[in-house]
C-alpha cells in the first residue's frame, strides 16, 4: 500500500496530518462534550475504523496526490469527495450501531474542522511545493536522446513549463543544428556511457524515431547498466491528442490515444446507478408534469403524444428514443432526413414553448431507464445524418463509444439547433476523455439553471 501511494505521487506526511487532525479533534471534542480525558472503548473502535477507511480512500484516489502533474482544482475537489464518503460512512456506522451514538457535534465539528485544515494544508503545500520548483529546486535533472521534431517539442515543453519539475541537463543527437537551446547540445549519441558515468542524473528521455530501435535498445541497456531511470517519447505524437493510458494483453503493453474513464467497470458501474435513481425521481418527483404537457401536445394538433424516432447510440446500435410531440405529424422519410431550423414552419406553437425550455426531452428519461441512454453524454443522432458527418466531420463516430445523453458538454455550452457540428463534436470528446461523476453534476445543474443551454434551442 506504502509503494502505491509513493508511485502515484501521494504524500503520506499529508495523510498523517488527516489522520491526526481528526483525531486530535475528535479527542478535544470529546473531552469537552463528555467532561471525562478517557475515550470509550467503542470510541476506539470507531476511530479505527476511519483510519481504515481513510487509507483506502488515500490509496484509491488522490487526496494526498501533490506530484508535478497535480492540478490544485482537482486536488482539492478529490479531497471534498473523500471527506463527503468518509462522513457517509461515519454517519452509516452510527446510524447502524447505536451504541455509537454520541453527542451530534462529536461527529459534526471534528469532520467539518478537520476538512478545513486539510484543505489549508493542501493550498499551502501545494503554493510552497510550485514556489520551489519554479525557482529551480525539487527538479529531476534529464538528458534527453534525440535531435528530431519529437526532443524539440520536449525541450519547448520542458523550458517554458517550468512547473513540471524537470531540468535539462543537455541533449545527444547525431548532430547540432539551430532550433536546439545553446549550450544544450553535449555530443553523438556515442557520448551517452560517458555522461551517465560522470553525471548524477535522475532521467534520461529518449525521443528518437521507432524506426531507429537498434539505437535505442543500446540507450536503454547503457542507462540499466549504469542503473539510471529512463523513459521512451513515441514519435506518433501527433495521433495522441490528450493524455495517452497505457494497458497490457499479457506481457504486450498497449497504448490508448486517449483517457475514457467511462471505460473501467467501476465508471461504468457508478454512473448507470445514478442513471437509474435520478431517472427513477425525475418520473416520480414529475408525474404530474408529465400529465399536464401530454395534455397540451393532445390539444395543441392532431397525432400522438409521443414522438419516436431511431437514434444511433452507444457502440453504433439503433435504438427509439421517446420525445413530446412538437411538430406536425410527418412522414417518417422527412422527418429523419431535414434538419430542424429556426423558425421552422413544422413546429407547432405549444411545441415551440416544449423546445425552447427542453420540456420536449422529459419522455427520454424513460430511455434512461431501460438503459438505452444516460442523464448525460453526446446527443444521438439520426442514421442519415450520423452517416453524413462522419465523412465530413473528423472522429464524429468517437462519440458513439459511450451512450448517448439528454445533456451534454455540448449543449449546456449553446450548441444546439443549427450550430457547428465541429464543435459539437470537440464537446463531446472533452467529455468523454475527461468524465468524471462530479462533471456529470456540473452538466445537470448549467442545463436546469445555465443561460447558454437555452440559447438555439428551436
Amino acid at each position: 500500500m506504502y509503494e502505491k501511494m509513493r508511485d502515484n505521487g501521494r504524500f503520506w506526511s499529508v495523510f498523517l496530518f488527516d489522520l491526526i487532525s481528526i483525531y486530535g479533534l475528535y479527542y478535544w471534542f470529546y473531552r469537552y462534550y463528555e467532561h471525562s480525558p478517557m475515550i470509550s472503548a467503542k470510541a476506539v473502535l470507531l476511530m479505527g475504523a476511519v483510519a481504515f477507511v481513510w487509507t483506502f480512500i488515500t490509496v484509491n484516489s488522490n487526496v494526498c496526490s501533490l506530484s508535478s502533474k497535480t492540478r490544485l482544482y482537482d486536488l482539492l475537489l478529490a479531497t471534498l469527495l473523500g471527506y463527503s464518503l468518509l462522513s457517509v460512512f461515519i454517519i452509516a456506522v452510527v446510524a447502524v450501531f447505536s451504541q455509537f451514538k454520541p453527542n451530534a457535534n462529536l461527529i459534526l465539528y471534528p469532520i467539518l474542522l478537520s476538512f478545513s485544515a486539510s484543505i489549508f494544508v493542501r493550498c499551502f503545500a501545494f503554493v510552497i511545493r510550485r514556489h520551489f520548483v519554479l525557482h529551480g529546486y525539487m527538479q529531476k535533472k534529464v538528458l534527453i536522446v534525440g535531435g528530431d521534431r519529437i526532443s524539440e517539442r520536449v525541450i519547448k515543453k520542458i523550458r517554458f513549463t517550468p512547473q513540471l519539475g524537470y531540468n535539462i541537463y543537455g541533449v545527444i543527437a547525431d548532430y547540432y543544428h539551430d532550433t536546439m537551446p545553446k549550450g544544450l547540445y553535449l555530443g553523438k549519441l556515442e557520448r551517452i556511457g560517458e555522461i551517465l558515468e560522470s553525471q548524477l542524473l535522475d532521467e534520461v528521455l529518449i525521443a528518437l524515431p521507432l524506426r531507429r530501435e537498434k539505437e535505442i535498445v543500446s540507450i536503454v541497456e547503457t542507462c540499466e547498466r549504469e542503473g539510471v531511470r529512463f523513459r521512451i517519447i513515441p514519435d506518433f505524437y501527433r495521433v495522441i491528442e490528450n493524455r495517452a493510458s497505457l494497458d497490457y494483453l499479457d506481457d504486450i503493453p498497449l497504448i490508448s490515444i486517449r483517457t475514457e474513464p467511462l471505460h473501467s467497470m467501476k465508471s461504468i458501474v457508478l454512473k448507470r446507478c445514478f442513471d437509474i435513481m435520478f431517472s427513477m425521481c425525475v418520473m416520480a418527483f414529475f408525474s404530474p408534469v408529465f400529465l399536464i404537457l401530454a395534455l397540451m401536445v393532445k390539444l395543441s394538433s392532431p397525432g400522438p403524444v409521443f414522438f419516436k424516432q431511431k437514434r444511433i447510440g452507444a457502440n453504433n446500435i439503433e435504438f427509439e428514443m421517446y420525445k413530446f410531440r412538437t411538430m406536425g405529424v410527418q412522414e417518417t422519410k422527412q422527418s429523419d432526413t431535414v434538419w430542424t431550423t429556426e423558425a421552422d414552419p413544422r413546429v407547432t406553437k405549444v411545441g415551440k414553448f416544449l423546445r425552447k425550455s427542453s420540456l420536449d426531452e422529459m419522455p427520454q428519461f424513460w430511455n434512461v431507464f431501460v438503459g438505452n441512454m444516460s442523464v448525460v453524454g453526446p446527443r444521438p443522432e439520426r442514421k442519415f445524418f450520423v452517416e453524413k458527418f462522419k465523412e465530413n466531420v473528423p472522429r464524429y463516430k468517437v462519440r458513439h463509444q459511450v451512450k448517448s445523453g439528454i445533456s451534454g458538454w455540448a449543449q449546456v455550452n449553446g450548441l444546439r439547433g443549427d450550430t457547428s457540428i465541429k464543435d459539437r463534436v470537440e464537446h463531446d470528446l472533452y467529455y468523454i476523455e475527461n468524465w468524471s461523476l462530479w462533471f456529470d453534476l456540473v452538466i445537470i445543474w448549467k442545463t436546469v439553471f445555465g443561460r447558454k443551454t437555452i440559447s438555439n434551442a428551436y
